[in-house]
């Protein structure tokens, strides 16, 4: 397969963010919406919980198999990312960066098999028996437990990924702060409320995709190493 020049690389990675933050973005706000949309889905006990789903369940399948989709494209956009950082030298905070997002992918992809499958069948049990079904309730704190892990992860990986294009040049160094700026403060937000939105993790990688797309000429490190 033929080596994509630097200006392809550019729009491919800025491509494949964008579209990552459009499938979450798209993903996360189907449930909320239409008919049999609950605008609170995503927070209510879990009996409600499950009767929300129960009456949308196909929206709620749809819903996770996106963002599920989205977190795919942000590897893939990341990995494209990382081997840009490396051409201009930058390989540590690079590679701990896309090393902590493979990992919270991961997570986020058993999450969201979870959440399309065994929380949908529990759903219409709910429904039929008038009572949450036994087994629920521990795998949903085991859930639970891997969203936990997968925010703290995505938060460290994409503020090692901001000191990366800080040093690095890929992009505006303002791009780098602001993507660290939003991690710890997600992160921080997470610490001290117990839960945060995962969608925060997609505000960087548009802002970083749109960067990209618009980008000319070669990284500011690698002019200077010119």
């Amino acid at each position: 397969m033929a080596r994509l020049d630097g200006a392809s690389q550019d729009r491919l990675a800025g491509a494949l963010l964008v579209l990552a933050f459009a499938s979450f973005a798209i993903g996360a706000t189907l449930p909320l919406v239409g008919g049999n949309g609950n605008a609170e889905i995503f927070t209510l006990p879990v009996r409600e919980h499950l009767e929300a789903v129960a009456d949308n369940s196909a929206a709620w399948r749809w819903a996770n198999v996106l963002m599920g989709a989205a977190v795919v494209l942000l590897i893939f956009g990341m990995t494209i990312v990382t081997t840009m950082l490396e051409r201009v030298e930058e390989r540590l905070l690079s590679r701990i960066a896309l090393t902590g997002l493979l990992l919270a992918a991961l997570l986020w992809l058993v999450f969201t098999a979870f959440r399309s499958t065994v929380t949908v069948s529990a759903a219409q049990e709910t429904v039929l028996t008038g009572a949450v079904p036994t087994y629920y309730q521990p795998l949903a704190r085991w859930g639970s437990g891997l969203f936990q892990i997968y925010i703290v992860l995505g938060c460290l990986g994409l503020a090692a990924l901001g000191g990366s294009l800080v040093l690095a040049g890929l992009v505006s160094a303002w791009a780098g702060w602001a993507t660290a700026a939003i991690s710890a403060a997600t992160l921080v937000h997470f610490l001290s409320a117990g839960d945060t939105l995962p969608a925060f993790h997609y505000l960087p990688s548009l802002l970083i995709g749109i960067l990209l797309l618009i980008r000319r000429g070669p990284p500011a490190a690698m002019g200077r190493k010119a």
